[in-house]
């Protein structure tokens, strides 16, 4: 007897609109961003959008076909120009260095795209602030990739905070940690923040930790700082010794706009913390904190709702259905993983361009971006001059 008959189904579901998205660069973050467009038609119940990643770009035509290739995408260009230039890409993505985001995100927004880069939004105060400016006159959606805004347990944390539940903020005190440059016998070529290209710690994790404590707590007033560089030179895989220019690790004193003072702390020479971005937030009726590698518990102290016989930090699992960030591939009480998320930032983004609504509040645009770099800026400043600096935004 014959089979059951083979039944086609429909790859995009009617209620959602497809996006041609191109994405500048195939290292790590190109992948982790080809990966969140994959994933977005099935983790979301009624997806607003339904992204397809058209092209890869990178400069090597053999790993930009394999990259591709690998990730199931149509094709690839060796050239950015001209992916940004091809009309049936309406999404540019830019995960390539730090050194090539201003030009590339320059080169989308005139082109009419919407764009997506990720962080920083480039290596100096004056291109953040062109890109900025230019935005404000543009019709295209920005995003700057401040990808933990969208982990569930923070999207909590803020809920906390606006919706009172944690009073007057009186203290946040955040850090970001790695110790890739641990080691002053590592090559220069290996330490990412340190070579060629690098930017250096602040503005490599750094300025996640930042853009938290706007997110959470809001503006900063005034700054001090002490950056430093504790390995000066460090060996070369070509022989000798190379000069490190750049910055590996930062403690800054910050007073906010609403009188709540806090730390900012950023490093790559913490020996044993591979990935730790944590923060506490402290208010006149409650408390709480939060470790990224634990990105799935909140823990949250509100004495007078707790009782004073039971008050403490309790472990909150942010994975119920109810949560502000849920996709329909996990039951309540299974973890996520860090690339959820670029996920949620991403459909978020998409979103945006579909219903014409507002990437901010919670999308970080390219003005934010630019807050950010007005931001690091003025902490190297104040450690240079050894002072507390004012922090002014012209947007």
């Amino acid at each position: 007897m014959p089979g059951p008959a083979f039944v086609p189904v429909s790859h995009a579901p009617s209620s959602a609109r497809e996006i041609p998205v191109g994405i500048i660069g195939y290292g790590f973050m190109g992948r982790t961003h080809a990966n969140a467009y994959r994933k977005i038609p099935s983790a979301f119940e009624h997806p607003g959008s339904w992204p397809v990643v058209r092209a890869m770009c990178g400069r090597d035509a053999a790993r930009a076909e394999a990259v591709a290739r690998s990730l199931g995408i149509p094709g690839y260009y060796t050239d950015a120009r001209e992916l940004i230039e091809d009309p049936d890409i309406e999404v540019v993505d830019i995960c390539s260095s730090d050194a090539a985001h201003y030009a590339q995100s320059k080169e989308a927004l005139i082109a009419g795209k919407h764009v997506a880069c990720e962080k920083p939004l480039s290596r100096t105060l004056d291109e953040a602030a062109e890109l900025a400016q230019l935005t404000r006159s543009a019709s295209s959606k920005t995003m700057t990739m401040f990808n933990y805004r969208f982990i569930p347990a923070v999207r909590l944390a803020k809920e906390l905070v606006e919706g009172g539940r944690l009073g007057t903020i009186y203290q946040f005190r955040g850090r970001y940690l790695q110790d890739q440059g641990r080691s002053p016998t590592t090559e220069i070529e290996n330490v990412w923040y340190a070579r060629e290209r690098g930017s250096g710690v602040m503005l490599g994790i750094g300025c996640h930790i930042i853009d938290l404590a706007r997110f959470l707590v809001g503006e900063p007033a005034a700054v001090s700082c002490m950056s430093r560089t504790a390995i000066p030179k460090r060996p070369s895989v070509s022989g000798g010794l190379a000069d490190v220019t750049a910055d590996d690790h930062n403690v800054a004193i910050v007073e906010f706009v609403n009188g709540a003072i806090g730390t900012i702390e950023s490093s790559c020479i913490s020996t044993g913390r591979k990935n730790q971005n944590i923060f506490e937030i402290n208010g006149s009726e409650g408390s709480l904190w939060f470790d990224l590698e634990d990105l799935d518990h909140l823990h949250v102290c509100l004495p007078e709702e707790q009782g004073e016989d039971m008050a403490g930090f309790s472990r909150i699992s942010v994975t119920k259905p109810s949560d502000s960030l849920t996709t329909r591939l996990l039951p309540k009480g299974h973890n996520r993983g860090w690339e959820y998320g670029h996920l949620f930032a991403l459909s978020h983004f998409l979103d945006s361009i579909v219903e014409g609504t507002g990437v901010e509040p919670l999308g970080a645009t390219f003005i934010d971006g630019y807050r950010v770099a007005v931001i690091m800026e003025s902490m190297f400043r104040a450690s240079r001059e050894r002072r507390e600096i004012g922090i002014a935004f012209d947007f």
